[in-house]
């Protein structure tokens, strides 16, 4: 994860957003995806393992995307 040191939110959001893959799995969230096989399907190239760390990541910091 890319750390800006900076505590201006857009660049908080960056930090998490801008990892590779994470802007499409929020798009399947959005799209009402609700299952871990159901975002599968919607990244079909994201390793499992992946999905999961981004899963993982995004929960940890939900409040910093509200």
């Amino acid at each position: 994860m890319i750390h800006y040191g900076q505590y201006c939110p857009i660049a908080k959001a960056l930090e998490l957003l801008g990892e590779r893959w994470t802007l499409l799995v929020v798009r399947e969230l959005l799209m009402g995806s609700g299952r871990f096989n159901d975002l599968q399907r919607g990244v079909p190239l994201m390793a499992p393992s992946v999905l999961s760390e981004r899963l993982k990541s995004l929960t940890e910091h939900g409040p910093l995307l509200l």
